[in-house]
Order: C-alpha cells, then structure tokens, then sequence
C-alpha cells in the first residue's frame, strides 16, 4: 500500500508513522509512506491526481485543516479513502461532507489502526486501482463545431441563460457555452453528482464545501444562491453523495 500522511506536529507524526511501520510489519504488507507536514506541502507536490491508495489527515493543522484539504481532495479524487485522526471528538461530524471512511482519535489505539488499514487493503483487493477513469467519467458535446470531451470531475457548475449554458470548469479561465436547455443537458450527463441549487444552476456536489437553505459554498470560494424549491433535494443529495 502506498500511504499518505498529512500531520503538523512533529512528535505526533512520527509516532503515526511508527504505529503504520508496526501495522505493516505484523500484517505482511509492503507499505511506502510518504508524510507531509502541511496541507498546502501536498497540495504543492501534487497538483492534480493524488498517487496514494490512502490518506490519514491531522484535522487540526495550521493555515489549512484537515477538513478543507479533504474537501480540496475530493474535487480531485472522489474514490481515495481518507481516515482523519483528531483529538476532536466533535469535529468527528464533520466528516460526511468529505466521505472520510475513518477516525482515529489520540491517543490512536492499535486495534484501531488495524481495522482502519484493513479495511483499506481489501477494498483495494476487491475494487483494483481506485483511479481508473471509465467512459462514463467524460461529458461529451458539440462546441464551435468542434466535438469536445471533458472529464465530469472538471466540471464545477452549468448556468443557464434563456437558450444558452455554460458549463464552468475547475479552471475559471475555461468556460463553454452553446446553445442547449437545462432539462437536455441534465438528461446528456446523467449523473448523481450534479443537482440543481436553483432553476438556473446545475451544480457538481464534489465542489461544494457547505450548504444553508439560501446559500451553498463552492471549494473555490465561490457562493450561490439556493432555491427554496430546490434546497431539499440539493441537501439530500449532497448528504447520500459522502454518507
């Protein structure tokens, strides 16, 4: 296995790494480790895809937390396990928002642990590469007349004015916009991940960080306003997507 730690106290990193060497030793397993001391230390090696079968993130951190890196990852990786350890037990419920599969709580017992890694090697038996991307991973559609392929994951919203959409990326600087209605461009991707926020607002669940019943907060930054008539169902969705 090929673990990822993400903790900003010395001491208690190398204490997790300790506990992980013991793990892998007593189970058989070869196991890389790499640790990173901070969130925006990962986030700067690894810029797009993260190489790791998974992760154990410090919720507590500096500039960063563990919960924010998290929601960062997700945009990325929607399939890489993420066990947090804290010393929080109340930040424990958090952690839907994220999909997170484990919390390990400090002192870190080694039952725990176990179950935890685990768990993790015989999803990775059972499932192969978390990774791999299939056909249904990409949005395709006419643009310029030219025949454009996008993957979903890069997909952060699509607006709707009068007969035209745009779809807005992870990248602002990359947006599409064609003529097409909201009902025929939900029924081209069909996917869980997008649910309308509002009549004119088809958003992808993975780059949402918060909801209320007027608002939902974006990865990015960015706040869009949510329906009354639509605020159920995006609450629901957003909570079956990382449950």
């Amino acid at each position: 296995m090929y673990i990822g730690i993400c903790e900003d106290e010395a001491i208690q990193l190398e204490y997790l790494k300790k506990k992980i060497d013991n793990y892998c030793k007593q189970a058989g397993e070869v196991c890389r480790l790499e640790s990173f001391e901070s969130a925006e230390e990962l986030l700067f090696k690894y810029e797009q895809s993260l190489p790791f079968d998974c992760i154990l993130l410090d919720i507590r951190m500096g500039k960063m937390d563990g919960m924010e890196l998290a929601a960062k990852i997700r945009v990325r990786d929607r399939q890489l396990p993420i066990i947090f350890v804290t010393g929080d037990k109340d930040a424990v419920f958090d952690g839907y928002k994220v999909g997170a599969i484990r919390y390990l709580l400090k002192p870190i017992k080694d039952e725990e642990l176990t179950e935890a890694l685990d768990f993790v090697k015989t999803e990775l038996h059972g499932s192969g590469q978390h990774s791999q991307v299939t056909k249904g991973d990409y949005f395709c559609f006419n643009y310029a007349g030219e025949y454009t392929k996008i993957e979903k994951s890069l997909i952060k919203m699509i607006r709707v004015q009068g007969h035209y959409i745009t779809i807005c990326t992870e990248d602002m600087s990359k947006e599409y916009t064609f003529k097409e209605t909201m009902k025929g461009i939900r029924k081209q991707l069909k996917d869980d991940r997008f649910v309308l926020a509002s009549r004119s607002e088809l958003v992808n669940l993975e780059y949402v960080k918060s909801i209320s019943r007027t608002e939902c907060i974006l990865t990015t930054g960015e706040k869009l306003a949510v329906s009354r008539s639509c605020y159920n169902e995006f609450n629901q969705a957003f909570i079956r997507l990382y449950m």
